[in-house]
């Protein structure tokens, strides 16, 4: 884990020798969720779950470039049942304009889960899951832009049972119609086993949406 994250390090500082960077912006984000369950005996509400969550982001812009760095640590607690788990994610990602309508990017992380008890068959469910992507975003007039990426995911595990990969693509279209956006996605993703041991089934799910929102900035 140590390497991928000092890794994920050194790319996000291969652009910066000759570009003028602005000094970073730094955001700092603190969230904690508490879960509920109903009493069968007096109907009353019992706390069941705590999750605490904290997150920073690095980001840095200088014109065509802007990078951005993330690390987020979180932990979810459960009170009446087994599952406890906690995970630390790495992002980085960058976006370079190339020109006045083209925009290209990439990002990469790696998420490791923790698990304090073992699978019924006592082996850890300890999960280190890795992605990389590639996105690009094209002006086709003013106010129209169509955006589009593709990303990979593969989860290494313990048990090799548990081994799996994900390839996602994605497009999204938005336009602006005097004070109002209007907006158009979808995404589709396939989730295979990784190597031979591997026991995931195959999954396709497809998502589209569309949105209308009043912007009058």
């Amino acid at each position: 884990m140590k390497k991928v994250m000092i890794a994920l390090l050194a790319l996000s500082a291969l652009p910066a020798g000759s570009l003028d960077w602005n000094l970073p912006v730094l955001t700092v984000r603190y969230e904690v969720a508490g879960g509920a369950e109903e009493d069968p005996d007096d109907d009353s509400l019992e706390a069941s779950s705590l999750r605490n969550t904290v997150s920073f982001r690095l980001k840095e812009e200088s014109d065509p470039a802007t990078l951005g760095l993330g690390l987020v640590l979180s932990g979810k607690d459960y009170y009446r049942q087994s599952g406890d788990y906690s995970y630390v994610k790495v992002e980085h990602d960058a976006a370079f304009r190339l020109g006045d309508p083209w925009k290209l990017g990439y990002a990469l992380g790696a998420k490791w889960m923790t698990y304090p008890e073992p699978d019924s068959q006592g082996m850890s469910k300890d999960a280190l899951w890795l992605s990389a992507g590639a996105t690009t975003a094209v002006k086709l007039a003013p106010g129209t832009g169509l955006e589009a990426g593709v990303t990979g995911r593969f989860t290494l595990t313990d048990d090799p049972a548990d081994a799996r990969q994900g390839y996602a693509a994605s497009a999204s279209l938005s336009t602006r119609m005097g004070d109002w956006l209007l907006g158009a996605r979808y995404r589709g993703e396939v989730r295979l086993p990784l190597g031979s041991a591997s026991l995931s089934s195959p999954d396709l799910y497809h998502t589209a949406s569309l949105s209308l929102r009043w912007d009058p900035n």
